[in-house]
């Protein structure tokens, strides 16, 4: 065997195990069915010169390389839910919004866990750095605490995952910027272009994985495919536990933009650092509240068509759904796969107070602008989890063990946000690559 490890995916997980694997010496490849669509491959297409100039033309641009499983079913049946094919996966067109988890379960011990959380911030190089420039941080901020702390929640800076250049531009941290900080590391990390047909076992060994390209054979296999494709191989190759798909979890996320009142911004035409602010979870609110000048997805009219960036914020209000066994992705012998997520009243009551929320905070800090009331992104849109998740026990609850390794198989293990088991209101992609880590730190080779 010419690798120790073979990673199917290259997004951001992916490539964190890949890193990973490479410190602790072993040889590894990357298999990546889809094409690179910046440069360098694995780069986050955000960093290119057009979107530093129009920030607010990237989403449109972004969404074309989400491919739709259906968008035209109804709610239920997750209209949003897509996959990205690209070397990268969804790290080059991602937000790269990092904060910490908050609703973690016992895989790890809470000091290990804060440890891969610190391994993970430094891959993706995750900082609030700058945003104590920024006035609308300060000023927004303050304006917030004082009716959100009444709550039980705080006002804190959102973590990012990039570096500031000269200039002040933010350098988006995609995959390519994670397996490259250590030259003589990506040596021992070898990328190539193949589809994962299929999973081959016999007994309780994975033999190889049948790719377009032949036959590709490792110590140990690493699925990094997302939360619908990595289930969808399993499911193709013939391993279909109980919990495959199921326990489905996934973020109803409403967006408003609104302009923000004078007295709340810089004034004069110096341009101000956009701000990034979190509102976690806590007390008696379990949703999470982000106001950021960051993507918007509406297109604006009548006199606000042309509004200064300095008066702009997005107000994102994101809800957790409940993990509940009939709420799942269905994979079918044809290769497709449909979801049934029908959200409980516990669901929906969370969202009707976000949103009752996010009004509130709108006349706080200023007005909507035209034409982009709140609105709710398509359902399934958003950090889909629960698709191929850990249980502690092989009790037919989960698919993985708590090192990640798919219960009977000795040398099978998935790095995917699909492993996270718990209803969590935060962004889950830092969660995600710290449990890459956390099973890349169980492989042996």
């Amino acid at each position: 065997m010419s690798h120790d490890v073979v990673i199917a995916g290259s997004g951001p997980l992916g490539i964190a195990a890949a890193r990973r694997l490479a410190e602790r010496g072993a040889s590894v490849l990357v298999l990546e069915q889809g094409e690179a669509i910046s440069d360098p491959p694995g780069s986050h297409f955000r960093n290119s010169d057009r979107f530093v100039a129009q920030p607010d033309s990237y989403l449109a641009a972004a969404t074309k390389y989400l491919e739709f499983i259906d968008d035209s079913q109804p709610r239920d049946a997750l209209p949003g839910a897509a996959v990205t094919r690209t070397v990268g996966g969804q790290g080059v067109i991602w937000t790269n919004l990092c904060p910490r988890g908050d609703a973690l379960w016992p895989v790890m011990s809470d000091e290990e866990w804060s440890a891969r959380y610190a391994v993970a911030e430094e891959y993706l190089f995750v900082q609030t750095d700058r945003l104590e420039q920024s006035i609308r941080q300060q000023l927004i901020g303050a304006e917030l605490g004082k009716v959100l702390e009444a709550t039980g929640r705080k006002v804190e800076e959102l973590p990012v995952a990039g570096q500031f250049l000269d200039g002040g531009i933010l350098h988006y941290t995609g995959p390519f910027d994670i397996l490259n900080a250590d030259v003589e590391l990506r040596k021992k990390v070898t990328m190539r272009h193949d589809r994962v047909n299929r999973i081959v076992t016999e007994g309780h060994k994975v033999k190889h994985l049948e790719t377009a390209s032949g036959r590709v054979e490792a110590r140990s296999y690493v699925i990094a495919g997302g939360a619908i494709g990595t289930p969808q191989l399993l499911f193709r190759s013939g391993i279909r536990p109980y919990a495959l798909g199921r326990y489905l979890s996934y973020h109803p996320l409403a967006v408003c933009q609104i302009v923000v009142a004078p007295e709340l911004c810089s004034t004069g035409d110096a341009v101000d650092v956009d701000p990034r602010i979190q509102v976690r979870p806590g007390g008696e609110t379990p949703w999470f509240t982000l106001v950021l000048h960051d993507v918007s997805p509406f297109e604006p009219t009548g006199e606000d068509v042309e509004v200064s960036p300095n008066r702009l914020v997005e107000i994102q209000s994101i809800c957790p759904v409940d993990n509940e066994e009939h709420k799942r992705a269905i994979f079918h012998e044809e290769g497709h796969v449909t979801f049934d997520v029908p959200l409980s009243d516990a669901d929906l009551g969370r969202m009707s107070a976000a949103e009752a929320e996010a009004h509130e905070l709108t006349g706080l800090l200023g007005r909507i602008r035209q034409g982009c009331a709140l609105a709710w992104m398509p359902f399934g849109f958003a950090h889909m989890t629960g698709t191929t998740r850990m249980s502690a026990s092989n009790d037919g609850t989960g698919i993985a063990d708590y090192q990640g390794r798919v219960w009977d198989y000795d040398n099978l293990f998935l790095a995917t946000n699909g492993l996270i088991p718990t209803r969590m209101s935060v962004n889950p992609t830092l969660t995600g690559v710290s449990l890459a880590i956390h099973m890349a730190d169980h492989i042996q080779h």
